[in-house]
């Protein structure tokens, strides 16, 4: 094709383009571009990118320390270490290969730098240590100097530069009256600079009036609910208050926490189960609870989800005992099985049975959707199944003898041509149990067709 005839080719798609709503501008830029990238061929192999840098090492803490005032000065050094700065990213690869191919009849393109690694985040710095000091004189305090500040945080890196792009040795040619182009490659962008850390956290202090060492605390226990029923277990609890202005205790110029904590007592407690409920404790074995002692000297049992305790707290002197008056599984209140169905149209029930045989404890309550449809086609075309009835189930609809449930479903608010003989039908039962405050729901589904 002559360079007459593409001339004359482009004047008539621009005298259709007169007729677009674009710009005719951004019309002749997009052509451009997409005969430039289409046209174009790469010469040379890309550079790789360069390796992220290495994340800075965190600081280390300070160490913590006790210590009992004696009213002589001490100097304490419990400052975190720095962390790390981050290591710088890697350049980018050069492209490399970059030989350009001579009077060739098409535009080509050098390969593209690779870019630079990102740098590595600076560390943390470390926190400062923890002090805790005895005394007998409060302002024994001010002969105690201590540096617990925070590490300092490290620098991120540097990203790497971006590598080179094959270059064009030469920018223009012809061939057989054609013109044709090279466009050198890309630089690789460089690297963004990694996170600086953040700086470490100043220690706290606590103060204890008196010389004599705190016992250990045991604040709570996690056991078996069977180890748990044979006897009591202790509990013991250090009460602290937290106050304000802990470097105006201390010595001038001490770096630690602003906020610090004081002594103010000791509870101690034991915790008991009286079991009345039917079921025995060693058919929980398997699970734990977790029995707690609070600052206000309350005790609180956490029960994992699967077990179900009623029952009632009773104070006597150091003992807190907890009272089981029922106990079952939470997957018990929902062993749930469609037993059978009386398909008379006029007196349409289905039996429900507790394969638990937990319905003397629980609280049950029933929600259902009948749907039918008149086809003879059976279940096969559930499309023409058309909704019924949708809401709870009334009591005085259910009966129940010991863990066998009788639900009435002639009796609800349904037109007689609804439940007619040989109805295909699709009940879906929704059962709620309850045992104070717990609750599960079970889904139930039953389909048939009635006589």
């Amino acid at each position: 094709m002559s360079r007459l005839t593409k001339l004359l080719i482009f004047m008539k798609t621009l005298d259709q383009c007169r007729h677009w709503r674009y710009p005719l501008s951004l019309l002749l830029l997009g052509m451009v571009l997409a005969t430039g990238a289409m046209a174009a061929q790469v010469f040379g192999t890309s550079g790789r990118d360069g390796m992220r840098g290495r994340d800075g090492r965190l600081g280390e803490s300070g160490l913590d320390q006790t210590l009992v005032v004696e009213g002589r000065g001490r100097s304490l050094q419990l400052r975190g270490t720095s962390g790390r700065d981050g290591e710088d990213g890697r350049r980018g690869e050069d492209a490399y290969n970059c030989s350009q191919p001579s009077y060739s009849s098409y535009n080509l393109r050098g390969a593209d730098g690779g870019d630079g690694g990102a740098g590595g985040d600076g560390g943390d710095g470390g926190d400062g240590g923890n002090l805790t000091l005895y005394y007998s004189q409060l302002d024994e305090l001010r002969e105690i100097y201590v540096d617990a500040g925070g590490g300092e945080a490290g620098y991120g890196g540097y990203g790497g530069y971006g590598g080179r792009g094959c270059s064009c040795r030469r920018r223009r040619w012809t061939v057989n009256d054609e013109r044709y182009y090279c466009t050198s490659g890309r630089s690789g962008r460089r690297g963004g600079t990694g996170r600086a850390g953040n700086e470490g956290e100043p220690g706290q202090l606590r103060i204890v009036a008196g010389t004599t060492p705190l016992e250990p605390e045991q604040p709570s226990l996690e056991l078996p609910l069977s180890v748990l029923s044979d006897g009591p277990v202790d509990l013991s609890k250090n009460v602290w208050v937290r106050r304000r202005g802990a470097r105006s205790l201390l010595g001038t110029g001490s770096v630690i926490a602003d906020e610090y904590e004081e002594f103010v007592e000791r509870l101690e407690r034991s915790v008991a189960l009286a079991w009345n409920s039917d079921r025995r404790p060693s058919d929980f074995a398997d699970l734990e609870v977790r029995v707690s002692l609070h600052d206000d000297e309350s005790v609180v049992m956490t029960l994992p989800e699967e077990l179900w305790i009623q029952g009632s707290w009773q104070e006597e002197g150091p003992v807190s005992t907890y009272s089981v008056d029922y106990s079952l599984r939470r997957s018990e209140a929902t062993e749930l099985a469609i037993a059978d169905a009386n398909r008379n149209p006029r007196e349409f029930n289905i039996a429900v049975v507790d394969t638990a045989q937990q319905s003397e404890v629980l609280e049950t309550e029933f929600a259902v959707k009948i749907r039918s449809t008149r086809s003879r086609a059976g279940f096969r075309h559930v499309r023409d199944y058309q909704t019924r009835y949708e809401g709870q189930l009334p009591a005085h609809l259910v009966s129940r003898d010991y863990n066998r449930f009788v639900l009435d479903l002639s009796r609800l608010p349904l037109e007689a041509r609804d439940l007619t003989s040989r109805t295909q039908v699709q009940v879906e039962l929704i059962v709620t149990r309850r045992l104070g405050d717990y609750e599960a729901q079970q889904t139930l589904l039953w389909q048939g067709q009635l006589d």
